[in-house]
Order: C-alpha cells, then sequence, then structure tokens
C-alpha cells in the first residue's frame, strides 16, 4: 500500500505540473494576455476557471507532501465540482483544456481513500473488537464468559 500511495503522490505531482500549470493556468492567463476571451465573450469564464484552478488543484499537491491526504481529497472533490459546472456553463467548448482536472480530482480523491488505509482499517477492527467485549449485566455485574464446551464421554480427573 505504501508503494502505490508513492506512485499516487508522483502522479498527482506529474499530472498537476502539466495539467493544471501549462494548461489552466498558463492556458487561461495566454487568452486573457493575448485578448482572445474578450472576442468570445468569456471572460467572467475564464476568470472563473483561473481561479478554481488555483485553488483547487494546486494545494492538493503540497498537502499530499505533507501527508494531510483528506484535506487534499476534499479539495479535489470541490475541484471535481467546478469541473462539472464549468463544462455545463461552457457546453463543451474547450474541454481538452480543463477536463484533465477531473483526473487530478480523482487522483486526489483516490490518495485521501488510500493514504489512510490503515485508519480505516483499523477503525473497523477497533469496532469488531468492541463488538465482542463482555456487555454488562442488567442485573447490575459483569456476565461472565461461557466456558468452554466439553465432549461428553470423556472423564475428566478431579483434583484431589
Amino acid at each position: 500500500m505504501k508503494y502505490f500511495v508513492i506512485f499516487l503522490k508522483v502522479l498527482l505531482v506529474i499530472a498537476t505540473g502539466v495539467c493544471a500549470l501549462v494548461f489552466n493556468i498558463l492556458g487561461c492567463v495566454s487568452l486573457i494576455a493575448t485578448g482572445q476571451a474578450e472576442e468570445i465573450e468569456i471572460m467572467p469564464i475564464v476568470i472563473y476557471w483561473l481561479i478554481f484552478s488555483i485553488v483547487c488543484f494546486l494545494p492538493p499537491v503540497f498537502l499530499a507532501m505533507f501527508k494531510k491526504y483528506v484535506i487534499g481529497g476534499i479539495f479535489g472533490g470541490v475541484g471535481l465540482i467546478c469541473v462539472i459546472v464549468l463544462n455545463s456553463i461552457l457546453n463543451s467548448v474547450a474541454s481538452e483544456l480543463y477536463l484533465q482536472l477531473v483526473l487530478i480530482s480523482a487522483i486526489s480523491i483516490l490518495l485521501a481513500i488510500f493514504g489512510n488505509w490503515d485508519k480505516i482499517t483499523d477503525s473497523f477492527d477497533e469496532r469488531e473488537r468492541r463488538k465482542r467485549e463482555k456487555a454488562p449485566s442488567i442485573l447490575g455485574g459483569m456476565t461472565e464468559e461461557a466456558e468452554p464446551v466439553r465432549k461428553k464421554g470423556k472423564k475428566t480427573a478431579k483434583a484431589k
């Protein structure tokens, strides 16, 4: 599991470096700088795209390096919702630029699950252990554990 988490971290860094930084952040800046966003009249959408790319996809990388997987997964989930909203606003125009963020969201959510896998399984084990504990008696004391059942037909020697 440890190596899979390391693999997911490396994949998250590469995907964020290529998809989020190059395609999204620099892509939005180039659309704004060249004036193409004003010509197509999508300037508010491009600004929304730039903001959620910075806020939702850069922090999970740093949080993964500090082993704060759950918070990074939350950022990834919020980013996934933002991508879905952006896809519905743009009606699949230039979807090749921002739909890679779905990959980054999926990686950060998987990292949140598998990075805390030991804690998840420990909580299940703890729950099972609590079920096996002795229950208090309704008469006031603790119930006694049942004695093991002995096979009939064997006689046990009693100590005198």
